[in-house]
């Protein structure tokens, strides 16, 4: 969601150097000042928009909801308010440049720092869960069939991870969980297999069609890192 709101929000820079140029060369009425701000604002609505469809594609329903709801708000009170009364706009113009510059910059130097953190924090969250499959398997003398449940006692207490997945996987299993990725076009798998025999398909109308090397090679888990922590290794999908 951030990375979205990042590069969406570089739209605003067009609109602030041509308001900008505007305002130093020729001066500008109060009639056009207003456009401007109306533009802002329907640029301002088509961001939230954009951010809020990219959060709920990542299954972020409720922030979703959550940040067009606050967006629309807040959008139509100044909408409301440029109507009734004079707004200050001297610095806007600036900030319509600066600010989606800085965010953008921002995204670069700190967003693959950011993804490192959220995936050390869930791995080692993730302990209890496998000790606590482990047990089950000395108790039982096998690992469980699933974990489905309505509830999922087990967090990884991060923000953008929802929660921890568990499937049998031969004579182990794997414990993965997917998280946000420093690419934006990118989906991550990060998973746990204690015998390495990690694999993972990117859909799942390929397990039930293909089968053998066809269905090894429709995977599309090829781009792996081996992580430091070990057994687990992370999986990118374009």
């Amino acid at each position: 969601m951030t990375q979205i709101f990042s590069f969406s929000s570089l739209i605003f820079v067009p609109l602030g150097l041509i308001w900008l140029i505007q305002t130093k060369t020729a001066g500008m009425e109060e009639v056009t000042q207003r456009r401007f701000l109306k533009t802002t604002l329907v640029i301002a609505g088509l961001v939230s928009l954009i951010v809020s469809i990219g959060a709920f594609s990542q299954n972020h329903t409720s922030l979703a909801i959550l940040f067009l709801a606050t967006s629309f708000i807040a959008l139509t009170r100044t909408f409301l308010k440029l109507k009734n009364e004079r707004l200050k706009t001297e610095f806007l113009p600036l900030y319509l440049i600066i600010v989606p510059i800085v965010v953008a910059f921002a995204r670069f130097g700190f967003i693959e720092n950011a993804v490192e953190m959220s995936r050390r924090i869930a791995i080692k969250n993730s302990e209890t869960l496998i000790q606590s499959i482990e047990n089950y398997h000395k108790t039982h003398g096998h690992y469980p069939i699933s974990l489905q449940a309505l509830h999922y006692d087990i967090s990884p207490e991060v923000i953008g991870i929802s929660q921890y997945f568990y499937e049998p996987n031969g004579n182990s299993y794997n414990v993965y969980f997917k998280q946000f990725s420093d690419e934006l076009d990118a989906d991550e798998i990060v998973m746990y297999n204690k015998l390495n025999e990690h694999y993972f398909t990117a859909h799942s109308q390929d397990i039930l069609e293909y089968t053998g090397e066809t269905l090894e090679l429709r995977r599309g888990d090829r781009r792996r890192v081996q992580l430091s922590a070990p057994n687990w290794i992370s999986i990118n999908f374009e």
